[in-house]
């Protein structure tokens, strides 16, 4: 069962579902960085949404062009906190990419333990988030599994509700959402 990072989800399902594995979703898990990473960039450019660095904050950096990639480190070389804050961002991302899970724990310990050095009070607040969802994160490197299929149906839904501008027939909206699903 793979769920967000919410405490009643979790309960939830361990009273529904006690044998259930559930798996924290990684998207979700870097979210958390990324919401950190977004208001220490604020902080550094001001809550410009057209500023071009907020995107190539949020792109992953082996995904950036190399010339891209040497403008995004002088500019972060010029902030050190948000530095800080991507370099854990970046951190998760390889995290994910790891093979086997007793590695990926011996990572994560490494992770958190430099979390803890930080001194940014969010980075250990997460880092404590991280340290309760432990055992749900590493169950991902059991099978690989996330929630990314769901959450897009949960979008095509949603965007068919708002451009028929609400449905009066509840059978009709069904019969477009299983056409638009399939």
């Amino acid at each position: 069962m793979i769920i967000d990072l919410s405490k009643n989800y979790r309960k939830l399902a361990r009273e529904l579902f006690p044998n259930a594995r559930i798996i924290a979703d990684r998207f979700h898990v870097i979210r958390l960085f990324n919401n950190i990473l977004n208001n220490y960039r604020k902080l550094a450019t001001g809550d410009v949404r057209k500023n071009p660095i907020r995107k190539l904050l949020l792109k992953k950096n082996r995904d950036l062009e190399p010339y891209v990639k040497r403008i995004l480190e002088r500019w972060l070389d010029e902030n050190p906190l948000v530095k800080e804050v991507y370099y854990f961002k970046e951190s998760m991302h390889r995290f994910y990419r790891i093979k086997g899970k007793n590695f990926a724990r011996k990572i994560l310990i490494r992770i958190t333990d430099q979390m803890a050095l930080s001194k940014i009070p969010e980075i250990k607040s997460l880092r404590q988030t991280i340290h309760y969802w432990r055992d749900e994160i590493l169950q991902f490197f059991e099978n690989g599994l996330t929630n990314g299929r769901t959450e897009g149906f949960n979008r095509v839904a949603k965007l068919i509700q708002r451009n028929a501008y609400g449905f009066r027939n509840f059978e009709n909206y069904r019969k477009r959402l299983i056409y638009k699903t399939s």
